[in-house]
């Protein structure tokens, strides 16, 4: 295989992103072909140029890392260094398929050594390469889904990770195509649509009370008739005040066992 090399970067934060493509441009062995911002870019890029390496992000917008791959026609898998803001115990299950991994934040020397070990294994040929992803495919299709609901959720922010437990939140905020948090005084935001989270959370304990909002019940605190029309307000114990959609309002009633 001919040299430089075609690498694809995927980061969905503009400075990862644009850092690593100059880490691999200072590379004369690499060449930058495309730089993607979310899932389905990364699909398509990569299916288009069929690059030789692929830098991963794993939590991206649209599509994440994993689903990047499950788009991908397994007989073209180009080699893959996965970067990710999560600590090493929750590589694990991965590590074993992909080249190499990258833990946000990572440096120069650090980088090095895994762009080395990429290029020393496409001279190799990628024949093992391929093996290796099929199998974290395959493990992705055959992988049960976990029991219960989200204890946890992952707050990634600045290339740190903080974990938020559910139980500690008041209410779920749709913003885009992310949610915002509120626990107390703090608010964080997660790239994860509403509608994608509310059928990760316990139903018993967390309702959608507008499309645009999901409340812990045990944070609530009364039900007001709105002055301005027909509707509710859901007010919270820390004094947030929530419309009730007219077509939610039978299903909370039900929820809580009287009508409003």
């Amino acid at each position: 295989m001919s040299v430089p090399w075609r690498v694809v970067v995927v980061d969905d934060e503009p400075l990862a992103r644009s850092g690593v493509a100059e880490l691999v441009r200072r590379d004369a062995e690499l060449s930058v072909v495309a730089e993607c911002a979310d899932g389905r870019a990364a699909v398509e890029a990569i299916t288009r140029l069929r690059p030789d390496l692929v830098l991963l992000d794993v939590q991206l917008p649209e599509l994440d890392g994993f689903e990047v791959l499950q788009q991908l026609d397994p007989e073209r898998l180009p080699a893959v260094v996965f970067i990710t803001a999560f600590d090493q115990f929750a590589v694990r299950a991965f590590e074993v398929h992909a080249l190499d991994y990258l833990v946000k934040p990572f440096d120069d020397a650090r980088f090095a050594a895994a762009m080395q070990r990429a290029k020393d294994a496409l001279r190799e040929g990628g024949g093992a390469l391929v093996q290796r992803l099929a199998g974290l495919l395959e493990q992705l299709a055959t992988a049960e889904p976990a029991p219960g609901y989200l204890h946890r959720l992952v707050v990634k922010t600045a290339g740190h990770v903080r974990f938020v437990r559910v139980d500690e939140l008041d209410w779920i905020e749709a913003a885009d195509y992310c949610a915002k948090l509120h626990a107390g005084e703090r608010v964080h935001v997660i790239r994860e649509s509403l509608q994608a989270l509310e059928g990760r959370l316990d139903p018993a304990r967390f309702f959608r009370v507008h499309r645009s909002a999901i409340v812990n019940l045990d944070r609530v605190r009364e039900l007001q008739p709105d002055p301005q029309g027909g509707e509710h307000i859901v007010v919270l114990q820390n004094g947030s005040r929530l419309r009730l959609s007219r077509s939610r309002r039978g299903a909370l009633e039900r929820r809580l066992g009287q009508p409003l």
